[in-house]
């Protein structure tokens, strides 16, 4: 959908592909906010014009939160003791590694407050590429390289080696860890 947006943004103004690109994705996934995600208010081709934000493909992650293989959670309002999370709708977890996912600003600063030191005013992680994916005490940061999608995907196969890597000292099978995905 990506591809057929940009190829048309060269022929149709940018309201009018985005509310083309809004209802194919609800034809080709439904609603998703029955599982937690929700559309931001501008169209994606109109974030990405506005501040140079990428369109999300799907590479299979939908069918995964539709299976209940991956969870939605809304924002984190706390961690307390370096795994036990607070989330904006009340519930609490204990979660091995927790994994930004903060859409298409980053609003870091607002809620993570025990980690300043990580990141910049801007709410971007301090440590510059490649190792900015990486912070402290199991946090990982995706998407923030600026690099586009192949930052993405650098970010996402960097920390899915160092999980491996840990759960495997701790002899935890990964199939097994508790892993909290936030948007």
């Amino acid at each position: 959908m990506v591809f057929i947006g940009m190829s048309l943004l060269k022929y149709i103004e940018v309201d009018k592909v985005d509310k083309l690109m809004v209802l194919m994705s609800k034809l080709v996934y439904g609603d998703m906010t029955k599982y937690g995600l929700t559309r931001p208010k501008e169209g994606p081709f109109a974030l990405k014009i506005k501040g140079g934000r990428t369109p999300t493909i799907d590479v299979g992650c939908v069918s995964r939160i539709k299976k209940g293989k991956v969870k939605v959670f809304p924002g984190i309002t706390g961690i307390k003791n370096d795994k036990m999370v607070e989330f904006e709708d009340g519930r609490i977890g204990q979660f091995d590694v927790i994994i930004f996912a903060t859409g298409y600003k980053s609003n870091v600063l607002k809620w993570l407050k025990d980690y300043k030191g990580m990141f910049n005013e801007s709410g971007m992680p301090k440590p510059r590429y490649p190792s900015h994916w990486k912070g402290e005490n199991n946090i990982y940061c995706a998407g923030f390289s600026k690099r586009g999608l192949e930052g993405i995907a650098y970010d996402a196969q960097e920390i899915a080696n160092h999980i491996s890597l840990t759960m495997n000292a701790r002899n935890v099978p990964s199939s097994m860890a508790n892993i909290a995905g936030v948007e």
